[in-house]
């Protein structure tokens, strides 16, 4: 059975997929989009690090505040997930108006820039279904992995190198899979949080991650909205 870790990067999305409980099989996949990505690794599970279900308002996900709180030092990886509503909203102005009326505050121009890519997975799941893509967030699977938040910064040698050491310890070939970002369309660390929202996923299966918050709300449509580590 095949798990995958998928990140988001420049060009599409990045898979690092291996057979269940061998993480020496890791070997990354490309694709422009998430389904395609699904179409042709066909994984049996997968966490993505994107928001998977959205909210109406006025409250904002639970998932945010519970992921911060585990990372402590490092909550500035955690950025606000806009509402549903806002999704959909064709320019960045229009989109922070929005957001403002539905949860109280604007959003950044970096949230924003993603929002294809929300759209993308947002689309994606209604028929592939939370059974084999949930929520991940790299930083909370390398804390889990470590013990703590990992502090170093992720697109800086040494944090790469930290990180590195930290995959290559639960089995991965980890520097080998860093030597194959560029060749698959994405950099150093999008391959190194694909690989450890990988290792996640493979915890999840056996029944020995954690969820984010332990007692997760559900939007409009159903999507529980968690984060598995």
């Amino acid at each position: 059975m095949r798990i995958a870790g998928i990140d988001g990067c420049k060009a599409g999305w990045i898979a690092v997929v291996a057979e269940e409980g061998r993480p020496d099989t890791a070997a990354p996949h490309f694709a422009s989009t998430v389904a395609g990505l699904f179409a042709a690794a066909a994984p049996a599970f997968a966490l993505v690090d994107m928001p998977i279900g959205f909210v109406e308002g006025p409250a904002p996900r639970e998932t945010e505040a519970a992921i911060r709180a585990r990372l402590k030092g490092k909550a500035s990886s955690v950025f606000p997930v806009p509402a549903r509503a806002a999704l959909a909203a064709s320019d960045y102005h229009e989109a922070s108006v929005v957001n403002r009326s539905r949860l109280g505050k604007g959003l950044t121009k970096q949230t924003f820039a993603i929002f294809p890519k929300m759209r993308d997975l947002d689309e994606a799941i209604s028929a592939i279904g939370q059974t084999r893509l949930r929520e991940g967030h790299p930083e909370v699977s390398f804390a889990e992995m470590n013990g703590a938040p990992v502090l170093s910064r992720k697109r800086k040698p040494d944090g790469q190198a930290e990180r590195i050491a930290l995959l290559t310890a639960q089995g991965f070939d980890a520097a080998g899979l860093a030597a194959q970002a560029k060749a698959n369309g994405c950099a150093v660390d999008d391959m190194l949080d694909a690989t450890a929202l990988l290792w996640s996923a493979m915890r999840f299966r056996r029944g020995h991650h954690n969820t984010y918050p332990a007692q997760p709300m559900r939007d409009a449509r159903g999507l529980e909205m968690s984060v598995i580590a």
